[in-house]
């Protein structure tokens, strides 16, 4: 896939006080702008980020937990930092230097960790951090998503297409009538999260992991966001294991998260409902849109997807 080039941003860099001749070729990440650049003499990562009041309540949010000792990026200290530039918004980071997850049970263990610290941290709500925003689906669009599945599945994993889709179509047809609300309405603990927590956005430093995109960030049920990095955190990591987390692997992450953070008696309740939240929502879409990125004609990408397609929930207990 072709990544965004710095020429077609050049009001950015101008911002940013990037001169021409500092100025990278094109983005380092294949799904959105980020480009490695050189502002006020620190190494940063430009990109692009949420509308500015939200923007703002991230800063906001990663501030507090870096001054908590959590390994969180945050905004540079400078004036107009994010900033609307064009009609998007834009922020500047510090690049954080280390290396990429490894795949080992000590890497596993340490980003599990980093999770129980970041969703045990009292941090009271910003009203200008977006909530999680529910779907609202009707009897057409789940169809439509059905009929994806089949289409994607049918043309890249046709072995497995009729096995996956005798399981999930009971669960798209139910979503809006059982799983949706039970989450929803379920009075589940709330956090601030980043809704994006995968391997591939984690540094790993002489310190701990450190995560670095905030900007997907959201007020939202804790179990959904456990749920998103038990299906996703190998997603795009071009290094991580084409697959999800082994059996062991989850005891290893799930086993330093819940010492440091105590589920409530609802959450244990519902967590296999917000597993299969996730697989029928974001794994279908997942699925869906590694299609049009070309991302099913990828080896790895492909071998973790077809592990997506085919989860076995009841893998990936927390009790």
């Amino acid at each position: 896939m072709d990544r965004e080039k710095a020429a077609d941003h050049a009001e950015v860099f101008e911002h940013f006080g990037i001169p021409e001749q500092d100025r990278p070729e094109e983005s380092c990440y294949d799904y959105a702008p980020v480009f490695r650049a050189t502002v006020a003499g620190t190494p940063s990562a430009v990109k692009r980020t949420r509308n500015l009041p939200a923007a703002a309540a991230i800063g906001r949010w990663t501030r507090a937990m870096a001054d908590s000792g959590i390994g969180v990026v945050t905004p540079l200290d400078l004036p107009g930092n994010p900033a609307p530039i064009g009609d998007r918004v834009w922020v500047a980071y510090p690049w954080i230097s280390g290396r990429p997850y490894d795949g080992s049970l000590a890497d596993i263990a340490a980003a599990g960790a980093l999770l129980g610290r970041m969703h045990a941290h009292a941090y009271e709500r910003d009203p200008e951090l977006p909530g999680f925003a529910w779907p609202e689906h009707d009897d057409a669009d789940v169809e439509a998503e059905i009929e994806d599945m089949r289409r994607v599945l049918t043309l890249r994993a046709p072995d497995i297409a009729e096995a996956v889709l005798a399981r999930s179509a009971p669960w798209h047809r139910s979503f809006m009538t059982e799983t949706l609300p039970a989450i929803r309405d379920g009075e589940l603990p709330h956090v601030a999260a980043s809704t994006d927590f995968k391997a591939n956005n984690l540094v790993y430093t002489d310190n701990g992991p450190v995560l670095v995109d905030p900007d997907n960030a959201d007020y939202l049920p804790r179990v959904i966001d456990l749920a998103m990095a038990a299906l996703l955190f190998h997603n795009e990591h071009p290094s991580a294991p084409p697959r999800l987390f082994t059996p062991a692997e989850w005891q290893v992450f799930t086993g330093e998260y819940l010492a440091r953070v105590s589920l409530s008696e609802a959450e244990v309740k519902l967590w296999p409902t917000a597993l299969r939240y996730l697989i029928t929502e974001w794994g279908t879409w997942t699925l869906v849109d590694a299609d049009e990125w070309g991302d099913w004609s990828h080896p790895r990408k492909r071998d973790f997807l077809r592990d997506l397609a085919a989860i076995d929930p009841d893998v990936m207990p927390i009790a």
